[in-house]
C-alpha cells in the first residue's frame, strides 16, 4: 500500500496480486467513497483510490483486450468495479510510477510525501522515484 499525502487530498494506490487480496480491506473503502459523497464539497475527493491487479494482463495485452473492454462498459453502466465493487476503478498491470508521480508534481499542490508500506524491492524504487521528483519518502516496515 502506498499513500501520497497532501494537507486535503490523499492518493491511495493499493497493488494486489489477485482479486482475492482486496476482499477484507474493500468493505472499509467503500464505506469511504459513501461518506465522501454524503459529506460533497471539499471532503468529497480527501481520498482518491488507485486499485491495480497485477496478475491481470494489461490493456497493452492484445489477449485481454476483449476482457478490458468488457471491464470498462461495465464500469461505465453500473458505475461499479466488477473486480472490488467500489466506485474506484481497478487497473490491471502494475503502476507506472514515472507517470503517477509526474502527474503529482504537474498538480502542484504543494509538498507531497509518499507513506509506503509493502516489499522492500519497492520500497527502493520508490525512493528512487521521490528523490527524482522531489518528494519525501517514508516507509514502515513490520
Amino acid at each position: 500500500m502506498t499513500g501520497v499525502v497532501d494537507r486535503r487530498l490523499v492518493d491511495f494506490f493499493w497493488i494486489n496480486r489477485e482479486q482475492r487480496s482486496f476482499e477484507w480491506f474493500v468493505s472499509l473503502l467503500s464505506q469511504l467513497e459513501i461518506e465522501q459523497a454524503e459529506l460533497g464539497g471539499a471532503l468529497e475527493r480527501f481520498l482518491e483510490m488507485h486499485m491495480y491487479i497485477t496478475s491481470a494482463l494489461q490493456r497493452t495485452d492484445m489477449k485481454a483486450v476483449g476482457l478490458q473492454l468488457a471491464l470498462d462498459l461495465l464500469h461505465e453502466k453500473e458505475k461499479r468495479d466488477l473486480i472490488t465493487g467500489l466506485k474506484t476503478r481497478t487497473i490491471a498491470g502494475r503502476p507506472n510510477w514515472d507517470k503517477v508521480f509526474k502527474q503529482l508534481q504537474e498538480q502542484k499542490k504543494g509538498k507531497v510525501t509518499v507513506f509506503y508500506c509493502g516489499p522492500p524491492q519497492l520500497a527502493k524504487i520508490l525512493r528512487v522515484k521521490c528523490d527524482q521528483f522531489g518528494f519525501n519518502f517514508r516507509k514502515e516496515v513490520f
